[in-house]
């Protein structure tokens, strides 16, 4: 067994610590700027559908955990700025109020722009 030399060990932790959180950064700045187009390809394929259909879809599609504020934010924003509309519907069971998203004509017409230019690695280089 190789020994190590004395502050070895700790600069190997620092390291890893260093690089553990930068991978984390870039995985939510990533996360972040990718949760509008798989939200909206989504809400395109599924519409209308709910808030809850809409978490579940996204977290099959790339096993990410989107908070439920995060999912309304984003939501909200989406159709603040028109890409999305909502609809008012009762739960049939429950009498419960819920919300329906559907894409405007300008949210696929958005949506159509950004997809044009997503990146997808080719597995030769991966």
């Amino acid at each position: 067994m190789a020994s190590e030399r004395p502050g070895e060990s700790d600069r190997f932790d620092e390291t890893d610590e260093w690089l553990s959180h930068k991978v984390a950064s870039w995985v939510e700045t990533y996360k972040k700027s990718m949760l509008t187009p798989v939200t909206l390809t989504i809400v395109a394929t599924h519409q209308p559908i709910g808030v809850a259909a809409v978490a579940e879809k996204i977290t099959a599609a790339t096993g990410w955990h989107v908070t439920e504020r995060g999912l309304y934010r984003t939501l909200k924003r989406l159709q603040d700025s028109g890409l999305l509309a909502s609809t008012d519907t009762i739960a049939p069971r429950t009498g419960a109020k819920r919300k329906n998203f559907s894409l405007t004509s300008l949210g696929t017409r958005y949506l159509s722009g950004i997809s044009d230019s997503l990146v997808d690695l080719p597995n030769s280089i991966r």
